[in-house]
């Protein structure tokens, strides 16, 4: 049944759930999918930008990155497979981790728990250090995951990160006929990355569409992303976007119009991009507030 996947407070041979997204209200792709015998999470980060229209994060923000970061590290003992996708600071914990990220002193996964991550190619030199602190916090050699699967957890890549920095690993997990696939920052402009989407035959697939809040994000990669996602969306039962286009005011319409859903939306909650709207939250300077 490739029906099977659920959000995780629901029955369910196998489910998903996704910890983070932009539409429940701060950066991050993080996602646990438990099938019979395994708990995956990938993605354990989180981040809130430190400034936005000029204002700094709205305490909604900080509320919804607290539950992200408790969430991450509330799944991360039962863990028996982590999976980090790339090495930017909304989707790994970090040893310089702000107030509203995970820190890499308190991400102890548990003893035996498997270790998926990129290797360094793609990856900038910032980003390649965050491999080896990862690494050195865990105490153990961390070989590239890229082309590796153990007929439940496989990975891909790399794969351009979309607006051209840095490279990003695809994960799928499998459990009979029904396999969920986390294909994160490639913001569906990669037609690599789609066509590996694809000959997974996937179920659900959680993706990030294209940044539209960037000045410098072209209508040419707007509708690429858009053709991307149709495609996607033909093949599958259910195309989660979000990540990058909710960041901005009309990102959730981008999302229906490219055939998908947001995150909150999966989860079976209200949207709460509370990025997008940070102007409006505020509501006056914050000069005026502290």
């Amino acid at each position: 049944d490739r029906g099977i996947f659920s959000p995780a407070d629901r029955s369910g041979a196998v489910q998903i759930a996704i910890l983070g997204a932009e539409s429940l209200g701060a950066r991050s792709m993080a996602t646990v999918i438990r099938t019979a015998d395994r708990t995956v999470l990938i993605d354990p980060g989180v981040a809130l930008a430190p400034k936005r229209s000029g204002f700094p994060p709205h305490p909604g923000e900080v509320e919804a990155a607290d539950r992200v970061r408790e969430a991450v590290l509330g799944w991360l003992p039962r863990a028996t497979d982590v999976v980090v996708t790339h090495f930017h600071g909304d989707h790994m914990p970090l040893a310089d981790a702000d107030p509203y990220q995970v820190s890499l002193s308190a991400f102890v996964p548990p003893r035996g728990c498997r270790v998926w991550v990129p290797g360094e190619e793609g990856h900038s030199g910032q980003a390649r250090a965050r491999r080896r602190a990862l690494g050195q916090a865990l105490r153990r050699p961390l070989p590239s995951a890229e082309g590796k699967d153990d007929g439940v957890v496989a990975c891909a890549g790399p794969f351009p990160h979309g607006g051209g920095i840095g490279a990003v690993m695809i994960v799928a997990v499998r459990e009979g006929d029904a396999c969920f696939v986390h294909a994160s920052d490639t913001q569906l402009l990669s037609p690599e990355a789609v066509g590996t989407v694809l000959r997974w035959r996937p179920s659900v697939v959680y993706t990030s569409g294209p940044a539209l809040y960037l000045p410098e994000i072209t209508w040419e990669e707007v509708d690429l992303a858009r053709a991307h996602a149709a495609r996607i969306a033909a093949a599958t039962d259910t195309l989660v976007i979000d990540h990058h286009p909710l960041r901005g005011e009309g990102g959730l319409r981008w999302v229906e119009d490219a055939g998908g859903i947001s995150a909150a939306a999966f989860m079976g909650v209200s949207p709460t991009p509370f990025e997008a709207r940070r102007r409006d939250l505020w509501g006056r300077p914050p000069a005026g507030i502290y």
